[in-house]
């Protein structure tokens, strides 16, 4: 099986973005490489595996949803820049991603570009570099 085309990657992220809104995990889960890796560098976060990454959005703090502004796909790779809602408050968050053959997510790298400090997380999966 080839990589995909720009125009499946796009509708992969589509779907994740939508199935995280509606918070229907299982489905959410099936997007996902059992080896992903999922990294913010300026919080030194980082998650290994598609179930920590699955866990992460399952135990995220407060009432969210994320509304896609930009996506930009170029083979299996995307770039996609969000307004993430979270109790009352609106954050720009752009995050890289890479699927594989069988159009899962196996690397996201997030970027936060105003000052953030992560919230309280629910979740040891989701670890934090010294």
């Amino acid at each position: 099986m080839s990589l995909p085309d720009a125009a499946t990657t796009r509708q992969v992220l589509e779907r994740h973005w939508a199935l995280a809104n509606a918070r229907q995990w299982e489905a959410f889960a099936e997007l996902l490489a059992p080896g992903l890796r999922y990294e913010v560098p300026q919080t030194r976060e980082f998650a290994e595996g598609g179930h920590a990454y699955l866990e992460l959005f399952r135990t995220w703090p407060g009432d969210w949803r994320a509304e896609v502004r930009d996506l930009v796909c170029d083979g299996p790779r995307a770039v996609c820049r969000i307004d993430f809602h979270v109790d009352g408050q609106v954050m720009t968050g752009i995050g890289f991603f890479t699927l594989d053959a069988q159009r899962r997510l196996t690397e996201v790298i997030d970027w936060w570009p105003e000052p953030y400090e992560p919230p309280p997380r629910a979740t040891a999966l989701l670890r934090r570099r010294p």
